[in-house]
């Protein structure tokens, strides 16, 4: 579990290394209807980890609880994350992870086969909730670099 911890509290390093030397135009820019500019990209990454550590939480400390899906596109429309402040939210993020490692490695073994019971997915242990919010965010880093991409494509 040591190097899925590793990879999970090293997120916010390697989400902020994506961001790093990035123009206001560039966070600001959508590569098409529908997409999600960086900055959206950013806030969503800390919004999800507060639903993440949620159902992380839940499955240690309750049995086989129930989880639910949360609608990102809503989130992102909704609450309006285009105004709003995106190193706040980055620093949200980065204690959010920094609060949860620890919790994290305190685990024994047999903790990480604790289950929830997801409203869409089904059955999860934390060690899946833990690997799919660490993968997270490397898609959403990989994102950001497609939108770094297109946005220097246009001209």
């Amino acid at each position: 579990m040591e190097q899925l911890i590793q990879h999970y509290a090293s997120g916010y390093e390697r989400l902020t290394a994506a961001l790093e030397g990035v123009s206001e135009p560039l966070l600001s820019y959508r590569p098409g209807p529908g997409k999600w500019s960086i900055k959206e990209v950013a806030v969503h990454v800390a919004d999800a980890e507060m639903v993440a550590i949620h159902r992380m939480k839940k499955v240690i400390a309750e049995e086989n609880p129930l989880l639910f899906k949360f609608d990102p596109d809503a989130w992102a429309g909704r609450l309006d994350y285009a105004s709003l402040d995106m190193n706040v939210y980055l620093e949200m993020f980065r204690l959010l992870r920094a609060g949860m490692v620890p919790v994290l490695q305190a685990l024994k073994p047999e903790d990480w086969e604790r289950t929830g019971i997801h409203n869409v997915a089904g059955k999860q242990t934390l060690r899946d909730i833990v690997q799919m919010f660490a993968e997270h965010v490397d898609s959403h880093v990989a994102q950001i670099e497609r939108n770094k991409q297109a946005y220097a494509a246009q001209g």
